[in-house]
């Protein structure tokens, strides 16, 4: 596999690789009495995705929430496998316990995410118009820096989860960027 090509299936990995949680959407999920309204993670529920590289087609990805045993969930994106907590103030990534999102959900609000960037809340009535239909009183979050110094965009709507993921990745070398952007073409989530 070229390297060019590794590093696009290395930033849709990472695009995808984020988020879950579960029960009903409260009244107002912003508010912080469920932050895990924002990403659903019951058993069984599952996103499609249309990912753009830039190319000239855009390639399917379907993430699944394979398991879900108490406070933990269990999501496969193709061939890997990432683990959830389903913390009471939001949802984390395990073994690292690097936050997706957590309250309380307010425009500035900041924390630790996975690589190492530092996240932070952008909106909390983000409007998102995807293929699987359009979406109202979204939460945007914005990683940045890191390890690799990625940008990563994400928008997560009550009762849905992620919506659109963009991931831009800089070379300080030749003065370029590359964005890969998915963006929610069908879900199928299950009430608890």
């Amino acid at each position: 596999m070229a390297r060019g090509a590794r590093l696009v299936a290395f930033i849709i990995w990472v695009s995808l690789s984020y988020g879950c949680a579960t029960t009903p959407a409260p009244s107002d999920p912003r508010k912080g009495s469920d932050p895990h309204a924002m990403y659903p993670l019951q058993a069984g529920n599952a996103w499609s995705y249309d990912v753009d590289t830039g190319e000239s087609s855009t390639t399917l990805a379907i993430t699944r929430v394979e398991e879900r045993d108490g406070a933990e969930a269990r999501v496969r994106t193709g061939t890997e496998v990432v683990r959830y907590e389903l913390a009471p103030e939001g949802v984390r990534t395990l073994p690292d316990g690097a936050w997706l999102f957590r309250t309380p959900f307010t425009v500035g609000a900041t924390w630790t995410a996975r690589g190492g960037r530092a996240a932070s809340i952008v909106t909390v009535d983000a409007v998102a118009k995807t293929p699987a239909g359009s979406f109202e009183g979204c939460l945007e979050v914005l990683e940045t820096g890191g390890n690799l110094d990625l940008e990563i965009r994400t928008i997560y709507c009550p009762g849905v989860g992620p919506v659109s993921v963009a991931s831009t990745l800089r070379s300080d070398v030749s003065d370029r960027s590359l964005t890969v952007t998915a963006t929610l073409r069908g879900y199928d989530i299950s009430r608890p």
